[in-house]
């Protein structure tokens, strides 16, 4: 029983957490011992969920891909270092150095996953001991499950190479327990395969525990995981790994699931200047949110940040807006493009219109900064991605399975464009499309998080991102084609706490190429 004290005064200590602190260490003395398991359900919330005021999560995955490209140049107020955007945009290997240095504070997502990992792990290792109804044991178990799996596949997918390109180099250390061990071999990492295994054996757990509950408890809108979240995440899983059989049957599950709906964007109208009209997926008001999760600010503060300043001698633009090629990715007639990104004066005194990546959050049109930051949740597992799944699994599967991929994918553009504009989809070759699936997903789920991992497993493409660096000279900086930063280096801080980590491959500091405009 002492150690399962140790583990209590850890989740006690992590339910007031709104940051990461110090890497699996308690902050609290006090202990707070459950005996059933409705108390362990409310130290879920506190120790293993990303709740909307906790912060440090894929905070500057936004920065990595080419949905993103720098705005034009601004000058900055005083004090701003910009670095603390560049290190990220530009693919150093010293990111997180970089950022500190610039004032970002010490950027550990790493350590903030691993914080609600031991969470997940610690009610794992308590359910024996308390009793309680079989449902509500169910309930705790599939939550704590569903939880570490989806945490593991965020860290296997930032850390380690992509599944489908090298499954046997080094992933991330599984920790499955919450104690304090005496060897330290299971903090070396894992391989991508061996991660991902775990990931599969917890999200079948979890299933299984949801099936074994009554159907009006296996999903509420009640911020907690679900069936169908876990169904969904393996359908993900299963297309990361190329089971394409997997991957569509589970996200045929979410599709049959009557207790979502596509939304109809035609119901959603423009911004008019004054009454704001968005798209909020990250909130149970749109009929396709499945779960949210994670704080507003931290998924979006990278791209918007120091955009709320209100005296006209410290207001600047946002730093980044959509990048061309997104905006060229949409047919003219398509809503999303002016629903999902939002058109927005550039806050400089001019009339220039910049495109934001604020569509699908609750955003201030006036300053880019989304509204009441703490206490809105900032993505979300939704029902457009179940279709997107299912699409490129079938795809991928080529002859009759393209007509299953074609359809579903007219069920999702249909409420995507006005009556008068929409046209079915039709296709000529299997290779094309696959090339329309991929394009779709990056039209549909744009700043939601998908795409970095998705051109990780689609081959790890060549990108360039271009930098103001003042207001004569541009720089641009190149992610080569597989090139070894679509690996993130593990932080020094997790390296320096755990002698058993190696680092990753890491290239030498980029160099952009830089021009002067007269």
């Amino acid at each position: 029983m002492k150690m399962k004290k140790y583990i209590i005064v850890i989740l006690c200590a992590t339910f007031v957490l709104t940051g990461c602190g110090d890497f699996l260490e308690p902050s609290s003395k006090s202990e707070f011992v459950p005996d059933d398991a409705v108390s362990l359900n409310e130290l879920l919330l506190g120790g293993a969920y990303m709740r909307n005021d906790m912060i440090g999560f894929n905070a500057f995955l936004n920065l990595l891909d080419d949905d993103i490209e720098a705005a034009p140049y601004q000058k900055p107020i005083a004090g701003f270092d910009g670095n603390k955007y560049l290190a990220a945009f530009s693919w150093q290997p010293d990111m997180y150095r970089m950022m500190e240095e610039a004032g970002a504070g010490i950027i550990n997502q790493y350590e903030c996953f691993y914080e609600v990992i031991l969470g997940a792990n610690a009610v794992i290792d308590y359910l024996p001991e308390v009793s309680d109804t079989e449902d509500n044991m169910n309930k705790v178990k599939a939550q704590a499950h569903a939880l570490r799996a989806f945490y593991y596949f965020n860290l296997v997918n930032l850390y380690g190479p992509p599944y489908n390109y090298l499954p046997d180099s080094l992933g991330v250390p599984l920790k499955l327990n919450s104690g304090i061990e005496e060897s330290n071999d299971y903090l070396k990492r894992k391989t991508v395969k061996e991660v991902y295994q775990q990931i599969l054996l917890d999200l079948h757990v979890a299933e299984e525990a949801y099936k074994a509950l009554p159907s009006d408890l296996q999903w509420d809108k009640n911020f907690r995981t679900s069936l169908p979240m876990v169904q969904l995440l393996l359908s993900r899983t299963y297309l990361y790994m190329e089971n394409w059989e997997k991957a569509a049957e589970y996200a045929e599950y979410v599709m049959k699931d009557n207790r979502f709906a596509l939304l109809d964007l035609n119901t959603v109208p423009l911004y008019n200047g004054s009454v704001r009209n968005y798209v909020v997926f990250s909130s149970y008001s749109s009929s396709e949110t499945i779960w949210p999760y994670g704080s507003i600010r931290d998924m979006f503060q990278w791209t918007h940040d120091y955009a709320n300043q209100t005296t006209e001698t410290g207001r600047m633009h946002a730093y980044f807006q959509a990048s061309k090629s997104l905006l060229d990715c949409f047919d003219g007639a398509d809503l999303r493009k002016l629903r999902y990104i939002i058109q927005a004066p550039d806050n400089m005194g001019g009339n220039k219109l910049m495109y934001m990546a604020y569509g699908k959050v609750n955003y201030d049109t006036g300053r880019f900064l989304p509204q009441n930051v703490v206490g809105q949740f900032g993505r979300c597992l939704r029902l457009s991605e179940a279709y997107l799944n299912y699409a490129e699994a079938k795809a991928m599967l080529g002859g009759a399975n393209s007509a299953d991929a074609v359809a579903a994918l007219n069920e999702l553009t249909v409420k995507r464009f006005g009556s008068e504009d929409y046209e079915p989809y039709e296709y000529t070759t299997d290779e094309e499309l696959i090339s329309f699936v991929r394009e779709e997903r990056r039209r549909e789920l744009c700043f939601e998080g998908h795409r970095w991992f998705d051109l990780r497993r689609w081959g790890m493409p060549a990108i360039s991102h271009t930098w103001y660096d003042d207001d004569k000279n541009i720089s641009t900086y190149h992610l080569q084609e597989r090139d070894s930063l679509y690996t993130l280096p593990i932080p020094d801080e997790a390296l320096e706490l755990n002698a058993s980590l190696i680092q990753n491959d890491l290239p030498e500091k980029r160099i952009p190429e830089t021009v002067t405009v007269q």
